[in-house]
């Protein structure tokens, strides 16, 4: 049974990696809110056609400023309604990448 305490070890990390990674890249407070900065990133970058120059530093900095992680976290809810916002953030930015 020494086995358990180490696959217990590797689930707790996996599932903290699952988590802490996104905030990590986002800079954020929350998962939701680092998964709302990915997805600015990303539309600022679809917009310009680049991911630097003046107008999309522009774009990609107010959606920065302005991502709280409320709007993907409502979208996570109604997308996946049974299942917590911060899993389905996580979910979904791991997917995006």
């Amino acid at each position: 049974m020494r086995a358990a305490p180490a696959i217990i070890g590797v689930i707790i990390i996996a599932v903290a990696i699952f988590f802490i990674v996104p905030m990590a890249a986002g800079g954020s407070t929350n998962v939701c809110q680092a998964l709302e900065k990915h997805d600015v990133s990303q539309t600022a970058a679809n917009v310009t056609g680049t991911n630097s120059g003046p107008v999309h530093d522009v774009i990609n900095s107010v959606g920065q400023a302005a991502a709280t992680g409320n709007i993907a976290a409502q979208k996570e809810a109604n997308e996946h309604p049974n299942t917590p916002s911060a899993v389905s953030c996580a979910a979904s930015y791991w997917q995006s990448l």
